[in-house]
């Protein structure tokens, strides 16, 4: 027993239904048979004799008690019912309220998401500026949101901004000091998980009750990182009060709980508890009334809500109370005379009273629950039905010799503790129990049990059902959730720890850090041959190789470092209370053990190394972020500068600087499409050779910074390239041309030149999207040249072919840009079908001094003369360079001898 899970019969959570209604119908039979055993002995011949005058007096005494009862029992069972019907509507009531005060929390919620979510709030928490208060916290804001309290907190929990507001002055007013303090004490208000955190609830102040509701600030497209914390506050007053019960159409009377509380609010509030919140109760025979307790975002309770309602149902039932005493006056009256018939109905009610025995003692008999009766005493079993016998394997004679001791597992003074309090409670109680059986075995049972009165003396009657089954399929649940729990936090193929529960760790390493002093380091390590290994062997081998890996270093650390896989062929490790130093020795083990470690595939051996980022985490470290892009930046430059290696991420490194640089375009520079930040500027291209009507342009691209500074290519296009964003900019270029040549209507005779990058090229639907912007915008193909570098035909030359030659066919012309600065220009030559030779300006600037750079020049001329291309040359800054140009002679000349770049504008000179 002391094993076993106890619940009152009041909750029932598990018990059966069976087994309840055949305790009650056991318990009511077993009173109503002792009872018949009294008169069971009466002689016959006496009953015989007296019959009639003991009708008579029966009968007058059995109509006036008859009546008395009747009118009693019928008062109390309508009076009780329709008060329960009363207070169950009272109830549905006061559910009402709760799901209109759930779903106005639910909207308040709601609007402070509309505000965390709102660029311009993500902006104004970093910068602080003046302009989003004027503009947005203005009194017609603040009436359609309908807010008392506004508190802008930044990431650090400083407060930028906070405001409260006299909704019936529309003013602003000093915030109180009691919610700032209320904040302050509350952190978890402020500590938002993810972007989906969302925190809201009631607060108690001394100016009353406040929903109040937080959520992260992030932009608008939901995505992290959290900039810092946004709270609206909203005072349940009278007012907000009466529109919650225009809503729900019921009285509502609000009290604080730090105001003197009414006598049935006082009454309602011994009876009220955090996990017992509503409560109801008659207040007079006219009027019923529930009472809500309101629990603050702590669970704890804030202030007492009164629902009432009139008593017309009850007031109705009393009055057929009226007409129902009428009723057996009337019937009394009428019932004086019958005597005989009411010897006979004596008559009937004695076999009637036999045959509900026998119908108990079938019931008991035939039940499939187990049934038994223990003396209150001596706990010996008095009656066991077959069930029980079966389910304990006892034969009838056997089971009548043992005590419920015998059968539960259990301390004796507990069970002892267990049958009294069903003593005290005086109604039956179910509890889980380990019945043990003739061969020991245990099964696991629920039992209700009531107190009776048997044979003149107290008794339990037991209802067991056998819940065996049920037990199992618990313990699988928990199995089950254990290894959910599991697997929310590691690596299904390696068993590490994974990044979510890996971050976790960081987090509090960080706060370790800065709260103690102690000092660890973050160590991100990136297998370098994986994708190789991945491509070439499929993903089981890749799969192997990760697992081995795992198991190579969880044998090489400390028990206290954490080794978690971040994804892909990336893992972590947390060297906790670990020297920067100490921490170089443990990785540079692994690197070299890593190295040294062959990998074994199908006959196939393959060498595995590592290229490894350390950064120290101490007080001086700011965040999660900046750490983990730290470590990042450190691995990518052991892997710049040749794979299997360590670097030490230094705040003045500036390799590690400019990767840092770089990985902060990814987020600026689709930030900066979506803003159409970027913009082209175009260089005249000129003729050196007679006279050209037709006008050649290149399109150059440029960036604005969001204080409007342009920023030169060269400082994102690295990052674009790394990071797979090329191909982005590169659409963003050719829609922004066509629709700036469309609404212009360009001049015939003019080619503008646009720049591709590889991943265009690798791209299947990129000429697809080409034209589909031709078709769109109606612009003739034969207006643009497309250019790509030497370098990336050469890389992939079949790939290169084709894309060329799809553009062609459409009508572009093309043109094969730095061209002299590859190692093998000549012998691909032929096979790019392009119309423009763009030559390297490294060659074209030296060529009045340099006659080696004159001659390659020279020599590329001659090769596009008789492949009958036209060339262009790059980098020409004065007359000098022109002129030996023309005696070459090469076609066209670009640079800043020839025209400087400019903002893009028609021939016309419009925009």
């Amino acid at each position: 027993m002391s094993s076993s899970r106890w619940h009152s019969s009041t909750t029932q959570a598990n018990s059966s239904p069976q087994s309840k209604n055949c305790l009650n119908q056991l318990g009511t039979q077993a009173k109503r048979a002792d009872d018949n055993k009294s008169g069971l002995n009466k002689p016959v011949q006496r009953k015989s004799c007296s019959l009639r005058w003991q009708a008579r007096i029966l009968f007058c005494s059995a109509i006036t008690t008859l009546a008395t009862v009747l009118y009693a029992t019928a008062a109390t069972i309508l009076l009780r019912s329709l008060e329960n019907v009363e207070i169950e509507d009272t109830y549905q009531n006061v559910e009402g309220f709760l799901d209109t005060f759930a779903q106005s929390q639910a909207d308040f919620s709601l609007r402070v998401t509309d505000w965390a979510m709102w660029d311009d709030t993500y902006q104004f928490v970093q910068d602080s500026n003046r302009e989003y208060i004027e503009v947005n916290i203005t009194p017609e804001s603040i009436q359609n949101v309908q807010i008392n309290a506004a508190v802008f907190l930044n990431s650090k929990n400083h407060i930028v901004y906070s405001a409260e507001f006299d909704l019936t002055t529309n003013q602003k007013i000093g915030i109180p000091k009691t919610l700032n303090q209320y904040i302050a004490s509350h952190q978890h208000l402020l500590q938002h998980s993810n972007v989906n955190s969302s925190i809201s609830g009631v607060v108690a102040l001394p100016q009353g009750p406040m929903l109040i509701a937080s959520r992260p600030v992030i932009n608008s497209k939901g995505e992290e990182p959290i900039r810092g914390t946004l709270i609206f506050g909203r005072y349940l007053d009278t007012t907000k009060i009466a529109t919650l019960a225009k809503k729900s159409r019921l009285n509502l009377t609000l009290h604080s709980l730090s105001q003197t509380l009414p006598p049935d609010f006082q009454i309602a509030l011994a009876s009220l508890s955090p996990t017992q919140r509503v409560f109801i109760r008659p207040l007079s025979d006219r009027l019923i009334a529930g009472y809500i307790l309101l629990t603050d975002i702590d669970n704890k309770p804030v202030a007492i809500l009164r629902t009432d309602k009139s008593r017309t149902i009850y007031q109705q039932g009393v009055n057929s109370l009226h007409y129902l005493l009428v009723l057996l006056v009337l019937i009394g009256f009428i019932f004086t005379g019958v005597t005989l018939p009411l010897l006979d109905r004596l008559i009937l009610l004695r076999f009637e009273r036999q045959e509900r025995e026998e119908r108990y003692r079938a019931v008991v008999t035939q039940a499939f629950e187990g049934i038994f009766l223990v003396d209150a005493q001596s706990k010996i079993i008095l009656e066991a039905n077959v069930a029980l016998q079966a389910l304990l394997d006892y034969s009838e004679n056997e089971i009548l010799q043992l005590t419920l001791y015998d059968i539960i597992v259990g301390d004796r003074e507990q069970i002892d503790t267990d049958l009294q309090q069903i003593l005290a409670k005086d109604h039956n109680v179910t509890r889980e129990y380990k019945y043990q059986r003739q061969d020991g075995s245990l099964v696991d049972v629920e039992a209700s049990a009531i107190q009776i009165f048997y044979n003149e003396k107290d008794a339990f009657c037991i209802v067991v059902r056998n819940i065996t089954d049920r037990k199992k399929v618990e313990i699988a649940l928990r199995e089950s959730e254990q290894r959910l729990s599991w697997q929310a936090s590691h690596d299904s193929l390696t068993g590490l720890v994974n990044r979510r529960e890996f971050e976790q760790c960081l987090v509090n390493a960080l706060n370790s850090a800065k709260n103690k002093g102690i000092n660890h380091v973050l160590c991100y390590l990136d297998v370098d041959q994986f994708k190789i290994i991945n491509d070439t062997c499929g993903h089981v081998a890749g799969d192997h190789l990760l697992r081995q890996v795992s198991t190579l270093f969880q044998n090489r650390l400390r028990k206290t470092d954490i080794l978690a896989r971040l994804g892909g062929d990336e893992f972590g490790i947390i060297f906790y209370q670990c020297s920067l130093e100490q921490a170089t020795r443990i990785t540079e083990a692994l690197r070299q053990q890593l190295n040294d470690f062959p990998f074994v595939w199908k006959e196939k051996v393959f060498s595995v190394s590592a290229s490894i980022g350390l950064v120290a985490i101490n007080a001086d470290t700011p965040d999660l972020g900046s750490v983990l892009s730290a470590a990042d930046a450190a691995c990518y430059a052991a892997k710049n500068k040749g794979r299997n290696r360590i670097n030490v991420y230094r705040q003045n490194d500036r390799e590690i600087a400019q990767q840092r640089g770089e990985m902060q375009w990814v987020s600026q520079i689709p930030k900066a499409l979506e803003e159409n930040r970027f913009c082209l500027f175009y260089q005249e291209i000129a003729s050196l050779i007679g006279e050209n009507h037709q006008q050649h342009y290149e399109i150059l691209l440029r960036l604005k910074d969001e204080n409007g500074q342009i920023v030169p290519p060269m400082a994102f296009i690295p990052a674009a390239e790394r990071y797979n964003l090329m191909h982005l900019i590169d659409r963003w270029v050719i829609s922004t041309l066509f629709a700036h040549l469309a609404r212009s209507q360009a001049e015939e005779n003019t080619i503008y030149a646009v720049n591709l990058s590889g991943a265009s090229i690798n791209d299947d639907s990129f000429v697809d999207f080409v034209q589909a912007q031709f078709a769109y915008y109606q612009i003739p193909p034969s207006s643009i040249c497309f250019e790509i570098t030497e370098t990336l035909a050469i890389a992939n030359l079949s790939q290169a072919v084709g894309f060329i030659q799809k553009l062609k066919n459409l009508g572009c012309y093309f043109a094969l840009d730095d061209f002299g600065s590859g190692m093998s220009s000549f012998a691909y030559l032929k096979s790019l079908p392009v119309d423009y030779l763009k030559i390297d300006g490294s060659l074209v600037k030296d060529i009045v001094q340099d006659a080696i750079a004159y001659s390659m020049v020279e020599a590329i001329s001659r090769i596009a003369t008789v492949m009958e291309l036209q060339t262009i040359a790059e980098f020409v800054e004065n007359e000098a360079i022109q002129e030996k140009l023309r005696k070459l002679p090469v076609d066209y000349a670009q640079g800043y001898g020839i025209a400087k770049p400019k903002p893009l504008i028609d021939s016309r000179g419009q925009g």
